[in-house]
């Protein structure tokens, strides 16, 4: 009788954590993504870009993953080299950057067509991409709002 009480307890609570961890999985982030598409038109040369992501608004301290895809000046999808995402940042509207910084994670910065977002404070993020096709070109660039509640 005793052992079948502590069998129960375990069980019960191996049930719980297991119920948290499958409930506090973001479903918003797409392992494998590739957001190129399978052949590049005639006219490959980027225009503008545009950073999207599957929901504007996440918890504090969830995940969201960002993708960049790249157009040509007749908005047809193009290939972009993701060595050529020299950087992807955020600002936050309305408070001090230098205080909300420590709460916030982007990753990678840098060479990916993606990137994750997580932040531990509430507010407004803008969160932007920076591609350059070649080094005396300038900048393309394009960013998305996200809401952290």
């Amino acid at each position: 009788m005793k052992y079948q009480n502590k069998f129960l307890l375990l069980l019960i609570i191996i049930s719980i954590f297991t119920i948290i961890s499958i409930g506090c999985v973001s479903d918003s982030i797409v392992p494998g993504i590739d957001p190129n598409p399978s052949v590049n038109p005639e006219n490959s040369t980027v225009s503008h870009l545009e950073v999207t992501t599957s929901s504007s608004t996440i918890k504090i301290n969830q995940s969201q993953q960002l993708v960049v895809r790249g157009y040509n000046s007749d908005d047809e999808w193009v290939i972009l080299d993701k060595s050529k995402i020299k950087l992807w940042d955020w600002s936050v509207q309305g408070q001090c950057y230098v205080c909300v910084k420590p709460y916030v994670t982007l990753t990678p910065q840098s060479s990916s067509l993606t990137t994750t977002f997580t932040s531990g404070t509430a507010g407004t993020f803008f969160i932007v991409a920076y591609y350059q096709e070649n080094v005396v070109d300038d900048y393309i660039t394009d960013y998305t709002e996200i809401i952290v509640k």
